[in-house]
């Protein structure tokens, strides 16, 4: 079969990448990619297979960000290594940590929306999606408030760095701006280690110092984190906890501007968030797809793949696949039982998933309950963004 899907090439129409990847799923699951040299993954059940054994298909060699061969923090590990870097993050992310923030959330959504006093129309990427999840990231890396504008900026050329057509002068600046970043995260690194304040950076390094890992299984390293290790750590908490959130939100909101029946079903039912945040991260699926390299020669869903190929797993195809969601083209906020992948799968599954559908719930019921009449705006469009690894938008015009 034909390459049917540029899983580089930004989305701009939607339906038309569904129509190819659900041809994919049924004519040629695993795809050979001869420009990228990968494997496409595109049915569910490959995607949890590979994701599932990580001995066999590792993040470690080529980094699992497909589009290029950087490696940061737990994402790029797998093994001893991975699980010693989980264990110390995870205790950033404790229920009442989760429960505060939620508190924060909801909190944020609302001086959002007090901002638009007076006005009929906004940008809601900007104005509206944003806020809620930057703030929150900022609260977990110890970000001042007079920091915010530099920070988002910088969180922005993260995003502008995966654009695979982005010219000469847009990888200079996001390049430029990134390296900003990485120095300001040190700084903070370098506080917290001295002075402690209660937020996830400083639960990190706590946990690390104080040889959290030192009574693990024989042959771990229990020594602590050095500042480059803490520092790839924040990076990678921005990352995953910032960008991706904030664009479930907007298409999340986008979802329910271009499904109105189930936007009152929401209205009319609040109880219903407790599925609705999994229908939206299943429908946008905010992360595109993520790489793998086979460390041995081995066989997937049938087709033999040799040590050292790489394997795209594509989870838009993957939360769209007919053997696993029932009718799953249509976009239901009360879908259960609703086994998407956006969130990950096996032992690099999301360590804030709980965190990220909070966030979603917050913004996105608050938005609703105070401007139930917001609607996109007449005569615009949603400008999407120009990424190879996160399915987001860059601006989306509403009014109410």
């Amino acid at each position: 079969m034909e390459l049917a899907y540029d899983v580089l090439a930004p989305v701009h129409e939607p339906a038309s990448r569904d129509r190819a990847l659900e041809a994919l799923r049924r004519e040629d699951p695993i795809q050979w990619d001869p420009e990228n040299e990968w494997w496409l993954l595109t049915r569910h059940a490959d995607i949890r297979e590979a994701s599932r054994n990580p001995e066999t298909f590792s993040s470690e060699p080529k980094g699992p960000w497909h589009v290029s061969e950087h490696r940061f923090s737990m994402q790029s590990m797998d093994g001893k290594r991975h699980l010693r870097h989980r264990n110390v993050v995870s205790k950033g992310f404790t229920p009442r940590m989760v429960s505060m923030l939620s508190e924060r959330a909801r909190h944020y959504a609302d001086e959002a929306i007090d901002a638009l006093a007076g006005r009929s129309s906004c940008d809601f990427v900007r104005e509206l999606a944003v806020p809620v999840p930057m703030r929150i990231i900022a609260d977990m890396l110890g970000v001042a408030d007079g920091d915010l504008e530099r920070f988002r900026e910088w969180t922005d050329a993260v995003i502008s760095g995966t654009d695979p057509d982005g010219g000469a002068d847009t990888l200079e600046q996001a390049g430029r701006l990134i390296g900003e970043l990485h120095a300001y995260l040190g700084e903070k690194v370098a506080q917290r280690r001295s002075e402690p304040q209660d937020d996830i950076l400083s639960k990190i390094i706590a946990a690390s110092d104080d040889g959290l890992l030192s009574d693990m299984s024989e042959g771990m390293d229990g020594s602590r984190f050095d500042a480059d290790e803490i520092k790839d750590m924040a990076f990678f908490l921005l990352m995953a906890g910032n960008e991706t959130t904030r664009n479930g939100i907007s298409q999340g909101m986008l979802a329910l501007l271009q499904h109105p029946e189930e936007k009152a079903r929401l209205a009319a039912d609040p109880s219903l968030w407790e599925t609705a945040a999994d229908e939206i991260l299943r429908w946008t699926t905010p992360v595109r797809a993520m790489r793998r390299v086979a460390m041995c020669d081995t066989t997937l869903g049938g087709q033999a793949i040799r040590r050292g190929e790489s394997v795209v797993m594509v989870y838009a195809s993957a939360n769209r696949d007919e053997a696993v969601f029932d009718s799953p083209h249509e976009f239901r906020v009360d879908r259960t039982p609703n086994d998407h992948l956006s969130l990950g799968f096996g032992p690099h599954y999301c360590l804030g998933a709980n965190l990220a559908k909070m966030e979603i719930k917050a913004a996105l019921s608050r938005v609703l309950a105070r401007m139930p009449q917001i609607r996109l705006a007449q005569g615009t469009e949603p400008v999407s963004m120009p990424s190879a690894l996160i399915d987001g938008l860059w601006e989306m015009p509403v009014e109410w």
